[in-house]
This record gives structure tokens, sequence and C-alpha cells, in this order.
């Protein structure tokens, strides 16, 4: 037990050096394309983002954490997709990583960063896309947290879920259950159904949460179901 505790706290000394901070950005993003550029995906619903970028509507894109390794390869268009991340050091490493995709960190949480969410309904209601991890940075797994439900609604923008799944993986076993995807794999991923703030107007806060959670589980459920038919 000792061995491991003087192990554990060397690892966490070495991942707070300057040069690790810098260099594993930069690892990850290529170790994440080369993953998703090797993949062989099915994508379902890739009409429903590209007409919002044809009309110029922005739109709150939701997916769960443990989906996080290949997602932001899936951004592709030229303005940037503006990402809630957390204030605490692994959230900032993630901020680092997604800046490597054209993405833009907006610190804080769903749950109780007032300041964040505030931030949020503005880029959303200026035209920017925003994107929201709802059940990160700390979980529980799959259960977005409260600020999920009222942004949209400030903001009157259209919530998309997003979800996918791959053959072959890795689990971690940490809280998330976080996917780590091989490459040269076959996948599936699920754009859904967009959710407008009209559905969830009157709902109160705790259905509101649970509909848009079970919206990004049914676009989970149908890549599974899509997944097994290949």
């Amino acid at each position: 037990m000792a061995k491991k505790n003087l192990f554990v706290k060397r690892l966490e000394k070495i991942t707070r050096h300057r040069w690790f901070t810098k260099v594993i950005p930069s690892v990850m993003s290529w170790i994440m394309r080369f993953s998703y550029y090797t993949t062989r995906w099915t994508i379902v619903g890739k009409e429903i983002p590209a007409g919002y970028h044809r009309e110029g509507r922005p739109f709150i894109v939701c997916h769960w954490h443990d989906r996080l390794m290949v997602t932001p390869c899936v951004w592709r268009w030229k303005k940037p997709l503006h990402v809630l991340a957390s204030s605490h050091r692994d959230g900032r490493l993630i901020a680092s990583i997604v800046k490597k995709f054209h993405m833009k960190p907006v610190f804080g949480s769903t749950g109780k960063g007032v300041a964040a969410a505030k931030t949020l309904v503005r880029l959303a209601k200026s035209g920017e896309y925003v994107a929201i991890i709802p059940d990160g940075p700390r979980g529980p797994r799959h259960n977005s947290a409260a600020g999920i439900a009222v942004i949209p609604q400030l903001a009157q923008t259209d919530v998309i879920p997003f979800s996918c799944c791959v053959k072959r993986f890795f689990c971690f076993n940490s809280w998330d259950k976080f996917i780590w995807v091989w490459p040269f794999n076959r996948g599936v991923m699920v754009w859904g159904d967009p959710i407008t703030p009209e559905q969830l107007k009157g709902m109160d806060e705790h259905e509101a949460r649970r509909y848009i959670d079970s919206q990004i589980d049914a676009a989970t459920m149908k890549a599974k179901q899509l997944l097994d038919q290949c």
C-alpha cells in the first residue's frame, strides 16, 4: 500500500509539471484523431447540424462524459464550438486538448457555475455554437446537472443530443466508465432530434433534465442497435 501511495504521489507530481501540460494536449489530440480517422463511421442525422449551419442558427449539443475521446473530431465547421469545461485541473487539461479542435473552453459547471451559465446563454443568443457535457465533471454518470434545462430556455436555443458507439474499446474503471476508442475500428454516431425550448417550457426543472437525459440515452441506444447490425 505504501509503494502504491508513493507511485500515485510521483505520478501526480509529474502531471503538474509545465512540460506535461504542454505536451499531453498535442499527443492526445493526435491519438484522438488517429482513432477517429481510422474508424469506419456510420453517421445518422448529420443533416440536422448541417441544416442549422446552413440557416445560421445556433444550437447546444449535449453528450455524455464517457464519449469524450472522439467527439471533438466531429466538429469540422469554421465557426468555433464553445465547450463548457471544469475549472479544476482535469478540466483545464481537457480544455487544452479541445483547443486543438477549433473549440473554445468556457470554465465553470451547469450546476453551480452561474457565471459560466450566463456566458453560455450570451454566446447562444449571439449565434454561437455551444457544447455541454451535462454529467461532467464528476457525475453522477449519465445524470445531467441542473443548469442544462435552464440554459436553452433562457437562450431560446435548441438542444441537439449526440452519442456514438464503437465495436472495440477499453472501458476505464472511473466514475464515468470512460471509453477509450481503439483505432481501425467500426462505429456509429447519432445526432438526435432537436429539443426545442418550447418542449421544455411546460416541464419543471427535474422533468426537463430527465427528458434531455432520455434523449441522449436514446441516441446512444440507436447507435448501439445500428452497430450490432454492422
